[in-house]
C-alpha cells in the first residue's frame, strides 16, 4: 500500500486522480472527503448524478488502503447489486488492475482471506452475521428500498474498531431507516443532498461531463412531472416528498411497485396518427372470454383520449405484473380501434375494459360490431358501494391504492405512469364519501390529464367484497 511521507494512505479523491485516473465533480469528492472523515454518511439525490460510481470507487479505496479490512456492500435486489454497484466496481479496478491486484468475481474483490469485499443482497439479515474486522465500510446502495430489519443487522456489524457506513439513495420515502438519517437520526449521520441542477451539465447548459444528469432531462422531468410533484422533488432535486395528506398512492409505494417489475423499464410505445395498425386476424368468439379469475390471464384497458393534449392508452396485465403500457397521439377513433384489435390478436386477453365515456363510447361500440367482446367502463357512474365512494372512478382508484399499498402490483420503470400516480390527490364530498381530484382540477395545477394512471386503474377495476380505508 502506497502512503506519504507522514505514514497516511492517500485521499479517496486522490486515490480516483492518481489510482484510478478518474475525475469527479464536486458532490463526488464532498461525499468521498465526508466517508474519510466521519463513521457514517448518509447521500440523498436527485437521478443520474453519479452517487453510485462515488460509492464504486470509495470501495476500491477503502480496501486497497486498509490492511486488515472487510467491505460489504448492499441494495434491495441481488440484481442490482450485481449489475448495478458491482458492474461499476469490477469496471474501475480493470482501469489499474496491475496496481489494485487481488482476485475480482462478479461480487467479490479478494486482496487476503482478511482483506476483502463483497455484495450482499438485502434479503435476510442473516447474511451479516459473522463478520468481524478491525476495518470495516458498509455501503447502503438504493438505501431507501432497504427494510429495517437490514439496517438492524448492519447495526450489529458496526461494533468493529473503525467502522464505516455509507447510505446513498433517492429520497423517495416518508418514513425508514435512511430517511430517519435525515431527520430523527441526523446526529448520527454527516448528510448531504446532492440536487439535479447542481449538475455541471445543467449549470453549463452544456454536457461538460458525459454521463450525469443533463439540462435536457431537467426540464423535460419538470415539464412532465410539474415542480410540486413529489417524484420531482426526489429524483430532480434529491429531497424528501412532502407526504400531504390528500395524497392517494404514497411515492415509496409507487417506488416499490416497480422494483418488483420483472421487466426492468418495459420500453414505451409512442404511437402518432397515421401509423398503420396491425391487421385483424380474426374476431373473438363472445363466449372464448371469460372472467378473468385466473391469476396469469391477460387483461387489457384502453383509456380513449377525449382532448387535443391527451394521449389515448392501450395498457396490458398479465395478473399483478403490468407488462406493456402504449400511447398514441391524435388518432381518430377507428385508427385507435385498429390498434386496440391488434393487441387483442396479439395477446388473446381474458378481458378488455374501454373507457366509455364521450368519444370512447364510438370505440366500445366499433369493437362490438367487429365481434369483439369488450366492457365499456363510465367511471363517472354510481360506485357499487355508494356509501364509501362518490363515484366508481374513486372506487376504482382505491382499490389501486390497496394494491400499492399491500405490495400486489408491480408496475414497470415509467416515468410518466410514475409522476401520474404520485399527483393523484382524494377528499372527501358533503356525504363523506371518497372523492379523487378532478382531472379540470389537477390541470389548473399544472398537471397533464392522468391518461397511464386511468389505465391502469381500469384494469384493476374488479368489483370486491370488501374495501379497506387506508388513510
Amino acid at each position: 500500500m502506497s502512503v506519504d511521507q507522514t505514514g497516511k494512505h492517500p485521499s479517496p479523491v486522490e486515490f480516483a486522480q492518481d489510482v484510478l485516473k478518474v475525475k469527479l465533480w464536486s458532490k463526488q469528492e464532498e461525499v468521498l472527503s465526508a466517508l474519510e472523515k466521519h463513521r457514517r454518511v448518509a447521500v440523498k439525490s436527485g437521478n443520474g448524478l453519479g452517487k453510485g460510481y462515488c460509492a464504486s470507487v470509495a470501495i476500491l479505496w477503502f480496501l486497497y488502503y486498509h490492511d486488515p479490512a472487510i467491505v460489504l456492500s448492499t441494495a434491495p435486489t441481488f440484481r442490482q447489486v450485481r449489475h448495478v454497484l458491482w458492474r461499476q466496481i469490477r469496471q474501475l479496478h480493470r482501469r489499474a488492475s496491475d496496481v489494485l491486484g487481488g482476485k475480482m468475481l462478479d461480487t467479490r474483490w479478494e486482496l487476503a482471506e482478511d482483506r476483502y469485499a463483497m455484495g450482499l443482497s438485502a434479503e435476510s439479515g442473516d447474511q451479516f452475521q459473522g463478520f468481524h474486522n478491525d476495518n470495516m465500510l458498509i455501503v447502503v446502495d438504493e438505501a431507501e428500498g432497504v427494510d429495517d430489519d437490514i439496517y438492524e443487522a448492519i447495526e450489529a456489524v458496526m461494533t468493529a474498531a473503525d467502522p464505516r457506513l455509507l447510505l446513498i439513495g433517492n429520497p423517495t420515502t416518508v418514513t425508514g431507516a435512511f430517511r430517519r438519517a435525515f431527520y430523527q437520526e441526523r446526529h448520527l449521520y454527516h448528510t448531504i443532498t446532492i440536487s439535479a441542477l447542481e449538475s455541471p451539465n445543467v449549470v453549463a447548459g452544456k454536457v461538460v461531463v458525459p454521463g450525469l444528469t443533463s439540462a435536457q432531462w431537467v426540464d423535460e422531468h419538470r415539464d412532465t412531472w410539474g415542480e410540486d410533484n413529489p417524484i420531482y422533488r426526489a429524483r430532480v432535486l434529491g429531497e424528501f416528498p412532502d407526504q400531504a395528506e390528500d395524497t392517494l398512492i404514497k411515492l415509496s409505494d409507487i417506488e416499490s411497485a416497480s422494483r418488483r417489475g420483472t421487466i426492468p423499464g418495459a420500453p414505451e410505445a409512442d404511437v402518432a396518427a397515421g401509423t398503420d395498425s396491425k391487421d385483424a386476424q380474426h374476431a373473438q368468439d363472445p363466449q372464448d372470454v371469460q372472467d378473468p379469475q385466473d391469476p396469469q390471464d391477460v387483461v387489457l384497458a384502453v383509456d380513449v383520449a377525449r382532448f387535443g393534449s391527451d394521449r389515448s392508452v392501450i395498457l396490458r396485465r398479465r395478473g399483478d405484473q403490468v407488462e406493456e403500457i402504449r400511447t398514441f397521439h391524435k388518432l381518430d377513433t377507428m385508427q385507435l380501434v385498429g390498434w386496440v384489435i391488434a393487441a387483442i390478436n396479439d395477446s388473446q386477453p381474458a378481458m378488455v375494459f374501454v373507457d366509455e365515456i364521450g368519444v370512447g363510447a364510438g370505440v366500445v361500440d366499433r369493437l362490438r360490431e367487429q365481434g369483439y367482446r369488450v366492457k365499456g367502463i363510465n367511471v363517472a357512474r354510481r360506485s357499487q358501494q355508494d356509501a364509501l365512494f362518490a363515484n366508481l372512478r374513486a372506487q376504482g382508484y382505491w382499490q389501486l391504492r390497496e394494491r400499492f399499498a399491500s405490495g400486489t402490483i408491480s408496475i414497470p420503470v415509467d416515468n410518466q405512469l410514475m409522476g401520474e400516480l404520485a399527483a393523484l390527490r382524494y377528499s372527501y364530498d358533503s356525504q363523506g364519501r371518497i372523492l379523487l381530484e378532478s382531472k379540470e382540477s389537477m390541470r389548473q395545477r399544472g398537471l397533464p390529464s392522468p391518461d397511464k394512471a386511468d389505465a391502469l386503474m381500469l384494469a384493476y377495476l374488479e368489483p370486491v367484497s370488501k374495501v379497506r380505508l387506508w388513510t
